[in-house]
């Protein structure tokens, strides 16, 4: 009893020093220091944290704190949208559909996150959609 109450408090600290450091990074990231934000991100990504994933991801697509590297990125945003993260999925589907960072293009793949996306709401990825049928 006490060794699985040990191991609950130990995973709940886990978890509470995840959220901990996405939220600071998240601050660091909304004041655009992103030096300091990228760290905080990783870690959070690193403890399987889906929206520190997305953010980490976002920040390497951009060279946001870090080097633009696209096969990180996109290593970041598939763990967030294997998570079931939409921005995620919606930051996939862009970076493939540009080309950012070096991702190779797939602007099928890229049209069906889009879509998806864009199904659910988000506006941004409506208005790639748009700019997609427009270059085709």
């Amino acid at each position: 009893m006490l060794s699985a109450l040990l191991s609950m408090t130990t995973r709940l600290l886990g978890v509470a020093n995840t959220l901990t450091d996405y939220d600071q990074g998240m601050a660091f990231h909304q004041a655009g220091d992103y030096k300091q934000a990228a760290p905080l991100m990783l870690k959070a990504a690193e403890a399987g944290y889906f929206n520190g994933a997305t953010v980490y991801g976002s920040m390497l697509l951009l060279g946001q704190g870090v080097p633009e590297d696209g096969a990180e990125a996109l290593r970041w945003l598939e763990f967030a949208v294997d998570g079931g993260h939409s921005d995620a999925k919606s930051l996939l589907g862009m970076a493939l559909a540009t080309g950012k960072a070096g991702v190779k293009r797939d602007i099928p793949r890229a049209v069906r996150l889009l879509k998806e996306c864009a199904q659910a709401g988000d506006v941004k990825a409506e208005e790639m959609l748009k700019v997609i049928r427009q270059h085709k």
